[in-house]
């Protein structure tokens, strides 16, 4: 059985941690086999928080070893998420209480209920720009607007991620309550630039990608620019995703005690 109270989280990246840590009372921190592991609270409930590194492999990986480890009553996916829907701006934030992959789900009566619960979270946010929408998590970056928009087209799901299914599969296998907290960074209308220096990057554990990627950069100095206009559009989603976080504690952790 979970533990009365106790919120697991997958979040994929460090840089991502580096901004939502602020929203959490960080007590431990430990090796989870190859992650990193911490211990804390948020507010007032205990938390688990697992890095897990980018994609689905990676996510199920840390998410089997945080059930293994500390038996959590919820798993939350937190991170940045593409938008798929024209509605969305980058740095607003998006609720969800399933994700889908490429294969049609039978969604079960409770995710769906959640979802209105998370509208009420979302109604009474501080925050002027919160949505409830289920996510699609695909096995790549979606990079092209045209793709985004056929993707809408077909799933219905506002954004997009690489790691929030994983997470789904594992907390549906123990009977256990999945809440996704994301922040957009990529509008359905942009294209992201550089993938051919992000993929490898983010897909890689190895050191030899920092120096690998600096060279890159040295060859070809148009992706400096590209790169700062990322790393610009993740500093306004992780930090309205932490001020999210911060600013409604009380009407999260309110909801996830009761779950």
């Amino acid at each position: 059985m979970p533990n009365p109270i106790q919120i697991g989280m997958i979040i994929a990246l460090p840089t991502e941690w580096g901004y939502f840590k602020k929203a959490f009372h960080v007590h431990q921190e430990k090796r989870l086999g190859k992650c990193r592991h911490y211990s804390g609270r948020f507010g007032r409930l205990p938390i688990s928080v697992v890095l897990s590194g980018v994609g689905k492999g990676n996510a199920k990986t840390a998410a089997q070893l945080l059930c293994e480890s500390d038996n959590p009553s919820v798993l939350v996916s937190i991170g940045y998420a593409g938008a798929l829907s024209p509605e969305l701006k980058r740095g607003d934030i998006v609720l969800s209480s399933y994700s889908r992959a490429d294969e049609e789900i039978q969604v079960p009566t409770s995710d769906q209920e959640l979802s209105e619960k998370l509208k009420t979270v979302a109604d009474e946010s501080h925050e002027h720009h919160v949505y409830v929408s289920p996510l699609y998590t695909a096995n790549r970056i979606i990079a092209r607007h045209e793709e985004k928009r056929q993707l809408f087209e077909k799933t219905r799901a506002d954004i997009v991620d690489m790691e929030s299914y994983a997470v789904y599969e594992a907390a549906k296998s123990r009977n256990i309550p999945f809440v996704g907290i994301h922040a957009i960074t990529d509008t359905s209308e942009e294209d992201i630039p550089a993938l051919e220096l992000i993929n490898p990057f983010l897909l890689s554990d190895s050191l030899m990608r920092y120096p690998k990627i600096f060279w890159d950069l040295a060859r070809r100095p148009k992706f400096v620019w590209d790169l700062a206009l990322l790393n610009h559009d993740a500093k306004v989603a992780g930090r309205n995703l932490t001020h999210f976080l911060m600013s409604n504690s009380a009407n999260l952790g309110s909801l996830m005690a009761k779950l």
